[in-house]
């Protein structure tokens, strides 16, 4: 948006059904209360001036007519389209889970768990639900699910003061289908990561598929049955399903795209990030954001390349590594010539690196004050006035 705004020859629309640009790695502390939620989300119109915004939910997608119908009954006419409609959670069809686990993808995902975490000590601590409500399940051992459990944890950790009586009953446990933590990851690692989330008291439980899921428990695939007032599903994403309207899928139900990132049999629609599928050495690129950041700058260029007639340049992939946090002065960090980060050093670098990514001045200092304030104070901060 920001490279194809300048030039004068390119007139941009963008549509959403929300008006802000949310920044979604740090979703996790807004639902664990480290955070307010206008500290990662802007308003989109001040994100990108030059740029018109509709705010509105697409329909349907006609690529053989140019054109885009909005859920009102309009329609937007386009010359080239780019699709970055991201992810949305998947359940992978277990029986309850979407009906009983709280997922973590909008904001409102996000207030959700908040609200339930602390409504919960609220509500053990008059009597209105049993102490067993204060224990937390987290499913997924990706990045996410790490970050998730290790700021559950913390977060149980501070409010041992406000919630005496009660605050031992607390715990988090953390759920993984697959071998290890952090499977992406090199092994010492994901090593790292299990060690790190134990001392903070987080049960990991790998080799540990979910079963089926009720209100108050999970089932593993064991057998074995996990007592929970509080289950958060990081288990997986994939694609919206509407994209298979208009398309040909592939893994997570994204669109298949050929080497300028175009949907396949379409010349001037483009697909970015999760709602892509693009193979490169064999392997469909990740759904994360480096690789949404890259094809966005790619598609830029191709697409004022295509308006004066000169060769589409191939999207390649650059990887530059990754990292996750695990809480304070925890969390890992690689890079792809070998560099592994552990401990405070990978946390710094994580942070430097979230607060440059923010979108807005105001947002990046209102971000470093609150997380230096929840550092000194174990976060009776912003946290504690969402109860509702």
């Amino acid at each position: 948006m920001k490279a194809l705004r300048r030039n004068h020859d390119v007139e941009v629309l963008m549509i959403d059904k929300y008006p802000y640009q949310l920044f979604s790695p740090l979703l996790y502390q807004v639902a664990t209360g480290g955070l307010p939620e206008d500290d990662i989300a802007y308003p989109v119109r001040a994100a990108l001036p030059g740029v018109s915004f509709l705010r509105g939910e697409v329909s349907r997608i006609t690529p053989d007519k140019n054109s885009v119908r909005m859920a009102d009954g309009t329609d937007v006419s386009f010359d080239h389209l780019v699709i970055a409609t991201g992810s949305v959670g998947t359940t992978f069809g277990i029986p309850g889970v979407e009906q009983h686990a709280l997922q973590m993808k909008n904001i409102y995902e996000a207030r959700a768990i908040k609200q339930r975490l602390f409504g919960t000590y609220e509500d053990v601590q008059e009597s209105r639900l049993p102490r067993e409500n204060l224990r937390v399940v987290v499913v997924g051992g990706g990045p996410t699910g790490v970050e998730v459990a290790g700021a559950v944890a913390e977060l149980q950790r501070s409010l041992h003061r406000e919630y005496p009586e009660i605050a031992d009953y607390a715990s988090v446990t953390l759920v993984e289908a697959g071998p290890r933590l952090l499977p992406m990851f090199r092994e010492s690692s994901s090593r790292h990561a299990q060690d790190e989330l134990e001392k903070l008291g987080v049960q990991v439980k790998v080799n540990a598929a979910v079963d089926r899921m009720y209100e108050r428990d999970l089932h593993l695939g064991s057998g074995e049955i996990l007592p929970a007032g509080t289950v958060i599903w990081a288990a997986g994403v994939a694609a919206p399903e509407k994209l298979g309207e208009i398309g040909v899928t592939g893994p997570g139900r994204r669109l298949v795209v050929d080497n300028y990132l175009r949907m396949q049999g379409a010349t001037n629609i483009w697909v970015i990030g999760d709602s892509a599928a693009f193979t490169e050495d064999g392997q469909v690129l990740p759904m994360v954001a480096p690789v949404a950041m890259q094809m966005g700058r790619h598609v830029a260029k191709s697409i004022t390349a295509a308006i004066s007639g000169a060769p589409l340049p191939e999207f390649t992939y650059t990887d530059k590594g990754q990292m996750a946090t695990i809480g304070r002065r925890r969390a890992v960090a690689e890079t792809p010539q070998g560099i592994t980060l552990h401990g405070t050093a990978a946390w710094l670098a994580w942070l430097g690196l979230h607060v440059g990514y923010l979108a807005g001045g105001r947002n990046r200092v209102s971000v470093i004050a609150d997380w230096g304030w929840n550092y000194l104070a174990w976060g009776i901060g912003p946290r504690r006035a969402v109860i509702e």
